[in-house]
């Protein structure tokens, strides 16, 4: 197998066929591509056309019964345990991929051995499409730090999951695995990878159709109140995961800068945009632990460059006593101050 594809399917009846169809109609053979779709313990009547396409496609098509919910990132786990392609791609249910998606980019990989392929997203809204952009295409250049450098402050590669192709070697030797049962749970897996990758590829050709929704994983459970805390919660993880595997001790500058901007600010902002309610004490409790594990963060390098100019102006926040009133207002602050 040349590609395997792994598809969580949560209640994605309205969807799946669409999906599925982009996969039958690649340019690339179903005899060379591995599909597995994770049934994540549905309640429609998703497994039941999982079945059909695992019938049609036998030799293709893995179907795996998950009995209780495992959210997008158990269920993903769950795939990795029976890929057996090169490469190794994510799609979620209710997107579909570019016919050409997988001949262009297992052949551009095999070709110069990479070990992650991204290529954008499309964005796909009721009236229009929007697809990303990136500072550099092709080959990353420059040496291989100062590259893990610019990818690890987020400068060419996006820690999204779906729009890549990893080499299926990576993400064993790593032992690549998402968090389970939370949302925003891409990073913990994206980063390390980028720690641990030698070669690196930037598609300018959308691949990807991320169908955007009112009701798409990530939106939905951002109306949940709980959820608001699964983000900074994962940043943490990722953290004691760099920090357990001492990548902290040479990327100490970058990675102090990711955890304030993704730890910190970002969740402040889907506070502030999604009307959501972030408790003082929770708040307060971050602001500690921003200055804790980061008494320097003022004399980092990174903090002077223009790119991170509104970072710079979020992150004094932490010296200051909020009520809950006045963090209400801040958070829709933070709001202004990102999109501006």
């Amino acid at each position: 197998m040349k590609i395997t594809i792994i598809i969580p399917c949560y209640n994605a009846e309205k969807y799946i066929e669409e999906c599925f169809d982009s996969i039958c109609r690649q340019t690339m053979s179903m005899e060379e591509l591995q599909i597995i779709f994770v049934n994540d313990a549905s309640t429609d009547q998703t497994l039941q056309y999982l079945n059909e396409f695992q019938q049609k496609y036998p030799q293709s098509v893995t179907v795996i019964d998950l009995k209780e919910n495992h959210r997008q990132g158990g269920a993903r786990n769950e795939g990795l345990k029976y890929a057996r392609g090169e490469y190794v791609a994510f799609l979620d249910a209710d997107d579909w991929l570019n016919p050409c998606m997988c001949e262009k980019t297992y052949d551009i990989a095999k070709k110069n051995d990479i070990d992650i392929l991204q290529f954008p997203f499309v964005h796909v809204y009721p009236e229009t499409t929007v697809t990303d952009t990136s500072t550099q295409y092709g080959f990353l250049d420059g040496t291989v730090e100062n590259i893990k450098r610019g990818l690890l402050l987020g400068l060419f590669l996006t820690f999204g999951s779906q729009n890549k192709l990893y080499r299926r070697q990576l993400l064993e030797e790593t032992n690549a695995a998402f968090l389970e049962g939370v949302v925003y749970e891409e990073p913990y897996f994206v980063y390390p990878l980028l720690l641990k990758a030698k070669r690196f590829f930037c598609m300018k050709e959308g691949m990807y159709y991320y169908r955007q929704t009112s009701m798409s994983v990530t939106g939905f459970h951002m109306m949940q109140k709980k959820t608001l805390y699964d983000h900074p919660y994962v940043q943490m993880e990722l953290l004691k995961k760099l920090v357990r595997e001492k990548y902290v001790e040479k990327y100490y500058e970058e990675i102090e800068l990711h955890f304030l901007y993704s730890y910190y600010m970002e969740t402040i902002y889907f506070a502030g945009k999604s009307n959501l309610y972030l408790d003082r004490e929770y708040f307060t409790q971050m602001q500690k632990n921003v200055k804790n594990l980061f008494p320097e963060y003022k004399v980092n390098q990174y903090m002077n460059l223009q790119e991170f100019g509104k970072l710079k102006e979020v992150i004094l926040s932490t010296e200051e006593d909020f009520s809950q009133e006045k963090l209400t207002e801040y958070c829709k602050k933070v709001v202004n101050i990102m999109e501006q």
